[in-house]
């Protein structure tokens, strides 16, 4: 049964110029947020009404929570009952008062909203993000936050972590092309900031079997067995979630959170029920877990 949905809309453009990331090259097209916005309503209204139990996370390519369209399906989603939670991935550049004050006039239920922010060091400052965190934290809504473990970025990732607020779980994703080994030493800091990173330093193979409570729905409502496989199970519009029965998967390893983070053997993963997705421990204080 599934019980996770992540979803990726056609919307590839981003507010930010990451030189790594290759939508901050994209270029911002009316017609595109256009076409998005409506497979995201569409989206919203199926899940809605086909009596789905669960949770639904928005995962962007590009930055999402800008754009007024995905605050107010996301409180659409989270009016229904059988949804238990809703939330999305950003970069948290968006105004905290302005959205908020939409998800409430739109009936949102802000119990259920789940947040996943990321920090990019050479595009906000620190203060700046510090600000709209502690915002959230005082509008009272749950959110993790996190990075990219970068070496050289470890200074300003220490200081986020030393001035969050001690309920606030942080995470780092391993860099990719980073060209060499992580150091012992660099394991260990990251270590000391993330319990859990020693996830991202594993390779996990692929076993369908163990993430058949999660999918990826992507805009035009094709199905895949989560973000990083490209193997079309079938259409939400179609075939509806039945046929995720019989979840194939393609790809060789899982090596990344939104890949591995929908699986059930992994014990660690545990600590993140009944919603992984959403990158927050059920329990958590002062960096450690409870």
């Amino acid at each position: 049964m599934i019980r996770q949905i992540y979803y990726r809309g056609s919307l590839n453009f981003c507010n930010y110029s990451c030189p790594y990331c290759p939508f901050a090259k994209k270029k911002y097209s009316e017609r595109q947020v256009c076409r998005d916005r409506q497979e995201w309503f569409r989206f919203v209204e199926y899940i809605t009404n086909s009596g789905f139990d669960g949770a639904v996370q928005v995962v962007p390519y590009g930055e999402a929570l800008i754009h007024d369209y995905y605050w107010q399906g996301l409180a659409q989603l989270s009016r229904c009952g059988r949804i238990r939670a809703v939330g999305a991935q950003s970069n948290f550049s968006f105004s905290v008062e302005r959205m908020t004050a939409m998800f409430t006039e739109y009936e949102g239920d802000r119990e259920k909203l789940r947040l996943w922010g990321t920090f990019h060091p050479g595009m906000v400052p620190l203060d700046s993000f510090l600000t709209v965190c502690e915002q959230l934290r005082e509008s009272g809504i749950r959110f993790c936050v996190g990075g990219v473990g970068v070496p050289e970025n470890l200074g300003v990732l220490r200081e986020l972590r030393r001035r969050l607020d001690d309920g606030i779980y942080m995470w780092i994703n391993k860099m990719d092309g980073l060209g060499r080994r992580y150091g012992g030493e660099e394991i260990r800091a990251f270590c000391s900031l993330d319990p859990y990173f020693p996830l991202e330093l594993q390779y996990f193979r692929t076993d369908a079997s163990a993430c058949s409570e999660s999918v990826m729905i992507r805009g035009d409502g094709s199905i895949h067995p989560c973000g990083i496989c490209h193997q079309k199970m079938g259409s939400l519009y179609v075939d509806g979630l039945e046929r995720t029965a019989g979840k194939v998967c393609t790809r060789r390893i899982c090596d990344c959170f939104l890949a591995y983070g929908g699986r059930r053997d992994i014990p660690e993963l545990t600590d993140f029920l009944p919603f992984p997705a959403f990158r927050i421990p059920s329990l958590w204080h002062g960096n450690k877990k409870l």
